[in-house]
């Protein structure tokens, strides 16, 4: 029974082309011995189908022609017909046709295009007649040198005077007692005269600790303004005012100077007195 080379089906006896694909087929050699007849099945009669090619009787179902290998459900074609394959174990190999030779027009040579002479450049101007330039004139003699003067030693910068210190102010002999002084209150306006004392403490009243200081500036926002309950003391010494910082959290300052604790400073009349943020003016 032929096989199919292309897709490897068997294919019924005597047939040349392959129902499935429709390729040549390679015919099998008979067998010696035939074959064990098998029991007759009885097969419903179904009516022959012609192949439209070659008009052989077809097997009903096939997809090509047994005979010519034509296509059973195409329609009819004339074809050429095809000389029968030597019987050989390799298939046949495809013949193809040799290359039809293209014959190619020769082409007629281009010509150049013309192109246009090179413009000739233009004529050079004449030269301009060499100018003479006067000798250069010889330079003057030169002065004889000036004999060296000599220079004076730079004379020594005079001694740097002594830092000049704030005046002291006169102390005012006799006087024992801070009245009549008077220390204002810059923010609020108020003239509050010290007593006729030798010293006064400046602070802030404390009910809860029962400290009630000589010159009260509660009433004028002293909390607020960082003045202490004990912020300074102001006294009479050698006939001057002074006042010293009683170790002041926010500080004392006197013309914007800070005074160091428990180290006094002389006060003139008009004098700027700073508790924390508190401004004061001395009027002796």
């Amino acid at each position: 029974m032929p096989f199919c080379p292309q897709c490897g089906v068997d294919n019924p006896a005597g047939a040349r082309y392959c129902d499935q694909c429709g390729a040549m087929l390679i015919p099998v050699p008979a067998q010696t011995t035939a074959p064990a007849s098998a029991p007759a099945t009885s097969v419903p009669a179904i009516g022959p189908t012609v192949c439209p090619q070659c008009g052989q009787a077809a097997i009903p179902g096939e997809a090509f022609c047994d005979n010519c290998g034509a296509p059973l459900s195409a329609p009819s074609r004339p074809v050429a017909p095809v000389a029968p394959p030597p019987h050989s174990a390799a298939p046949p190999q495809p013949v193809y046709p040799p290359p039809t030779p293209v014959t190619i027009p020769p082409t007629a040579p281009v010509s150049p295009a013309p192109t246009a002479p090179p413009a000739s450049p233009p004529p050079a101007a004449p030269a301009a007649p060499p100018s003479y330039q006067a000798p250069p004139a010889s330079p003057p003699p030169a002065a004889p040198a000036a004999p060296p003067s000599y220079q004076a030693p730079p004379a020594s910068p005079p001694p740097a005077a002594p830092p000049v210190s704030p005046p002291t102010p006169a102390p005012v002999s006799g006087r024992t007692s801070l009245a009549p002084s008077v220390l204002v209150v810059v923010g609020a306006g108020a003239s509050l005269p010290l007593p006729a004392a030798p010293q006064a403490i400046i602070g802030r009243s404390d009910p809860v600790s029962k400290f009630y200081p000589d010159i009260d500036l509660n009433p004028y926002g002293a909390l607020d303004q960082g003045v202490g309950r004990r912020h300074a003391r102001i006294f009479v010494q050698g006939g001057q005012v002074l006042i010293e910082d009683l170790d002041s959290i926010n500080g004392t300052l006197v013309n914007g100077q800070r005074v160091l604790p428990f180290q006094s400073r002389a006060l003139a009349d008009g004098d700027q007195i700073t508790l924390g943020r508190m401004l004061l003016r001395f009027k002796a």
